[in-house]
């Protein structure tokens, strides 16, 4: 089949366009240009912008494909641009669409775990978060507007190689600086579904494998195993042989630790645990790499760069301000003092919650 990708150099591209062609696929790419991997180098290439419809027909002109796997771009382009021109419309989304993702007045609250029943964001209002999650709902409306038999993928964070928005790389370099702590709002118990690039590419693969089951379908995607940002951040720790103490902070006065770590700045709810269960029942999805397994080829990518360079993700925005993350918890760790001397409390034993009589027919010391 002839199959066009959109996208198909970031994180997960790659991935997908390997295992199209390991099933005898001919794969075109259609992306800006401005990533080349060099393991694409033998598929066909087209330049041109998919966020902008006039960019989008300009470069295609009127050519078909079997199947085509909006990866990138703005799918609300895309779709009416490629409608009657594929067989198969695949499109990516994001778990941002989802009514509660952002708390705004907290009436709304995601269930664990979020299933792809629960409601989408229906109100529109200047809020730039309500806008954000608007927007992808208009886009997953218009891909089953012009194409009826579409399959859309919810993702949630991404991590691998080429990721726009390399989160763990404010933990791998401290680690290379030799920093002794890492500072983690609320102490990093923030759960959010996170998903290794092969392991989303397995998800779309499985609908090109599938397209039947997969026509007119919505799913989410995720690692089959959720990770608190204090996990995820032991276990980088762990797998780089350093000994790394967290810091925790409330995320009050934690303010470049929690808008640096948390997803977009901190202003997500606290947990994002995403339900697979629909994918793996109807399209037979797995995990073709489990987590620890894709953190340690993650930072073996990172420690064949030594020298690599943050400045090419525009999106990544840790300063690395070790002056001020010392003077915050200098201050904090001073407050923690004042405050226990101030108080006096008195702790609870713990008591063990059956009873233990000493005697047949009695009750033991607690009445019990």
């Amino acid at each position: 089949m002839k199959v066009l990708v959109v996208g198909g150099t970031g994180p997960t591209g790659p991935h997908i366009v390997r295992g199209l062609l390991g099933r005898g696929h001919d794969v075109t790419i259609f992306h800006r240009g401005a990533h080349e991997p060099p393991e694409l180098a033998d598929v066909e290439h087209i330049h041109g912008d998919p966020h902008f419809r006039e960019s989008i027909d300009e470069a295609l002109g009127l050519r078909e494909f079997d199947v085509v796997l909006a990866m990138y771009g703005r799918m609300r382009h895309l779709s009416p641009a490629l409608a009657g021109r594929c067989g198969q419309f695949v499109g990516i989304g994001g778990v941002p669409i989802y009514q509660g993702f952002f708390p705004g007045d907290g009436r709304h609250r995601l269930p664990i775990p979020v299933t792809e029943e629960h409601p989408v964001v229906q109100e529109r209002s200047d809020d730039p978060a309500v806008r954000f999650s608007r927007r992808l709902v208009d886009a997953e409306e218009a891909a089953f507007a012009h194409h009826p038999g579409a399959t859309l993928f919810r993702f949630p964070m991404l991590y691998g190689p080429n990721n726009a928005r390399p989160a763990e790389w404010s933990i791998v370099r401290r680690v290379r600086d030799g920093r002794p702590y890492i500072i983690l709002p609320d102490g990093g118990s923030q759960i959010h579904t996170r998903c290794a690039a092969g392991n989303a590419a397995a998800f779309v693969l499985a609908a090109v494998d599938r397209p039947q089951a997969a026509a007119g379908q919505i799913y989410n995607a995720g690692d089959p195993t959720d990770w608190s940002l204090r996990q995820w951040v032991e276990l980088i720790v762990r797998l780089m042989g350093a000994d790394l103490e967290v810091v925790a902070l409330p995320r009050e006065i934690a303010v470049e630790a929690t808008t640096t770590l948390l997803p977009l700045a901190g202003t997500t709810t606290e947990h994002c645990v995403l339900s697979t269960e629909k994918a793996r029942r109807e399209l037979g999805c797995e995990a073709v790499i489990d987590t620890v397994q894709a953190v340690e080829e993650l930072l073996a990518w990172y420690a064949e760069r030594p020298g690599f360079d943050v400045s090419t993700s525009p999106s990544f925005t840790d300063r690395f301000d070790y002056a001020t993350e010392d003077a915050l918890v200098a201050e904090y760790r001073s407050a923690l003092d004042r405050v226990r001397s101030a108080v006096d409390q008195y702790a609870a034993p713990p008591v063990h919650s059956m009873p233990h009589p000493t005697e047949p027919g009695k009750v033991d010391h607690r009445g019990r």
